[in-house]
């Protein structure tokens, strides 16, 4: 079995940010690595905290291997051959990304607050999902349309962390599709999203900087609990709240992020004075999901891959790519060899 993934590392320069991996999982073995950076066009980082560094949500169609970087849908082959770029003006911090295999892809282009749906091939808009546009979440979340105008090349224009700080951001960072309608978790607002009818399916604090969305045709969805060390498991249909798989305290997991703990305390502590120059990377927190096989598999920081039991959380395996903190599994998905 394989899994691809790719990885952030924040502070790093950006061209240096972060890679696109295939991993052997049983042989624990890397099979190919690349180095993923926005170089066309390039673009001047002010932000630390990862931003245009490396690489977000992978999807596999056919032999074909598709990953974010911050502005462009980079497409290899299973080996990572490369094969073609596709970029596009409102591509401005691609998150997650969903596919049935099809032609064409839906992206969260997250620092727009859009879902935006690709052609695979030439990389041309073919559908778009604006919920700050849509007068029902304004009502429900008292919140306005962004100021962007949709015909200008806007992959530069929100390079900083202002617009993330707006109390109207939702952090529109996963997509999926269920029974023909596109979801999406506003994670700002800790809220799984029907943008199509439109509805609030799930609302839950716990969402709150959360990550990744998972739905099997049952309604069972998944969502990395990036701050709380676990993965929420929910049921659409019932819209009760999601109970969670934790595996912070898997002995392993506390191993790993016992040390990093220590000097996250003290480092927060430092930038609450501002001794500090920015808040430091946080330890085990959660960004990549994928579900095979009966288990899941959960990125974490330092960049390392768990795999648990999808029905109990247990711990069954685990990879580290790297032990340092400031590097995240970002994207995660499992191919059979």
């Amino acid at each position: 079995m394989r899994i691809y993934f790719s990885t952030v590392i924040r502070s790093a320069a950006p061209l240096e940010g972060g890679e696109l991996v295939c991993l052997d999982w049983e042989r624990k073995r890397v099979l190919a690595r690349t180095v993923i950076a926005p170089t066309r066009p390039r673009l001047d980082d002010p932000n630390r905290l990862g931003n245009t560094r490396g690489c977000r949500g992978i999807a596999l169609v056919g032999e074909e291997v598709i990953v974010c970087s911050y502005h462009t849908l980079r497409v290899f082959d299973r080996e990572l051959n490369p094969l073609r770029d596709l970029t596009h003006p409102l591509m401005v911090s691609l998150h997650e990304v969903w596919t049935d295999g099809g032609p064409d892809i839906w992206a969260s282009s997250t620092a727009i607050d859009a879902a935006l749906c690709f052609d695979l091939q030439d990389g041309r808009l073919l559908d778009a999902r604006w919920p700050r546009e849509s007068s029902y979440f304004q009502e429900r979340l008292g919140i306005t349309p962004l100021a962007i105008d949709k015909e200008a090349d806007n992959r530069g224009l929100f390079m900083g962390s202002a617009h993330t700080r707006h109390e109207h951001h939702l952090h529109l960072n996963a997509v999926a599709v269920w029974r023909g309608q596109l979801l999406a978790l506003f994670s700002k607002f800790g809220l799984v999203v029907n943008l199509d009818e439109p509805a609030i399916l799930i609302s839950d604090r716990r969402l709150k900087g959360a990550h990744n969305l998972i739905v099997d045709p049952r309604g069972f969805a998944w969502v990395s609990d990036t701050l709380g060390r676990g993965v929420l498991h929910f049921d659409l249909r019932s819209g009760e709240p999601p109970r969670k798989l934790g595996f912070g305290e898997a002995p392993e997991v506390r191993a790993l992020v016992r040390g990093h703990d220590r000097v996250y305390a003290l480092k927060r502590i430092l930038a609450r004075f501002r001794l500090h120059p920015h808040a430091p990377p946080r330890p085990a927190f959660a960004r990549g999901l994928a579900r095979h096989g009966g288990s899941l598999f959960v990125g974490i920081s330092p960049a390392t891959i768990l795999q648990l039991d999808e029905t109990t959380g247990a711990l069954i395996d685990l990879y580290t790519d790297s032990h340092d903190v400031a590097a995240c599994i970002h994207g995660l998905e499992v191919a059979q060899s």
